[in-house]
């Protein structure tokens, strides 16, 4: 995306939410944040959070005035806890609200700024220079793309994600950048209880709160990661829990819409998630390779595994390549698409 296309859909979102603010209560954290609304010719019935009470007393505001709310918080990691107890306290009131126009906003301008106060210079060094953002907004590495990225490789196994994660990392560390490799579930405390398989009988829906579990407290080093300016690659990331889980191990199916509310207040979105779609006895010809199979290793089930995948790809807007493509070609493909992405 150039900057004026980008200018463009940010412009549109601003003209949205000037017709919202007629007759929604707009939440923002701060004093600065209304001000640069203000700027911005958005005035209305703006509440600040932060300095009137926290999100119990904004949502029992928009409550009294009997309005609509919309959920504007900045989309740092501060930001997003705030939005998610606002939403927890505007549902326990009835209240509905909108938290689209601040997800897409934060598509828009999270590799820029990560802060609503700021949009409104954001949005003037946009109008101002055709040729990008200037110092102190512009983040761009010399490779073509923002330094800060997060990227998933998804895939049933045998796909070939370990391998390809290789390969990205070293492309990626080859051309300059600061890449980090990681995977889920993790080494640390909570993944390696899962790998290890310390806990004997537990049923489906325990496993599955240890892997959101797992994943919370790995996202939260993600975030920083990405915030520090590196390429962060993760082999499998939300759409394994779902898609393994969901499709029947020993019988056991969780319900998917359980699964992705479950994942959904801890995650964040991947800038790329791309899906290694291979078919699963070729999949399971190359662990047979390796050795002993695992308990998820088994073809009807991954062929499930499989469709779920290929559900949650169209839904989510994943990047799906056949995993028996060339290694390479599939990593500079990937590349290609980060760069289009951010």
């Amino acid at each position: 995306m150039n900057d004026e296309e980008r200018l463009t859909e940010i412009s549109e979102l601003i003209e949205e939410l000037g017709r919202l603010s007629e007759d929604h209560v707009i939440l923002v954290e701060g004093l600065k944040d209304k001000r640069a609304l203000g700027s911005l010719g958005i005035r209305g019935d703006i509440f600040m959070i932060q300095s009137e009470g926290g999100p119990m007393k904004a949502a029992e505001y928009a409550s009294r005035a009997g309005k609509k709310a919309v959920i504007l918080t900045d989309w740092d990691r501060k930001g997003g806890t705030i939005a998610r107890d606002l939403e927890a306290q505007l549902s326990s009131l009835g209240v509905p609200f909108d938290g689209e126009i601040r997800a897409k906003l934060s598509f828009l301008c999270k590799k820029y700024i990560k802060d609503i106060e700021s949009l409104d210079t954001m949005l003037e060094r946009l109008s101002a220079n055709t040729s990008g953002i200037n110092t102190g907004y512009d983040t761009r590495a010399e490779g073509g793309f923002l330094r800060g990225a997060f990227l998933v490789i998804e895939g049933i196994d045998g796909a070939g994600k370990s391998t390809l994660c290789n390969i990205l990392e070293k492309k990626l560390t080859d051309e300059g950048y600061e890449v980090i490799a990681t995977q889920e579930p993790t080494y640390d405390e909570i993944g390696s209880f899962i790998r290890e398989g310390r806990v004997k009988g537990i049923s489906q829906k325990a496993e599955a709160l240890l892997f959101v579990a797992d994943r919370a407290v790995h996202t939260e080093r993600i975030s920083k990661w990405v915030d520090e300016g590196k390429i962060v690659i993760c082999d499998r990331y939300f759409a394994s829990t779902v898609a393994y889980q969901s499709s029947g191990l020993n019988g056991e199916a969780l319900d998917r819409e359980w699964l992705i509310s479950l994942n959904k207040p801890i995650m964040i979105v991947p800038d790329l998630t791309v899906l290694l779609d291979i078919d699963p006895k070729k999949g399971l010809d190359r662990i047979g390779e390796r050795g002993k199979l695992s308990k998820y290793e088994e073809s009807d089930y991954l062929e499930k595994t499989r469709r779920e995948y290929l559900r949650l790809a169209d839904e989510f807007g994943f990047m799906i390549i056949d995993a028996e493509d060339s290694r390479n070609e599939i990593a500079d493909r990937i590349i290609t698409k980060l760069k289009e992405m951010v």
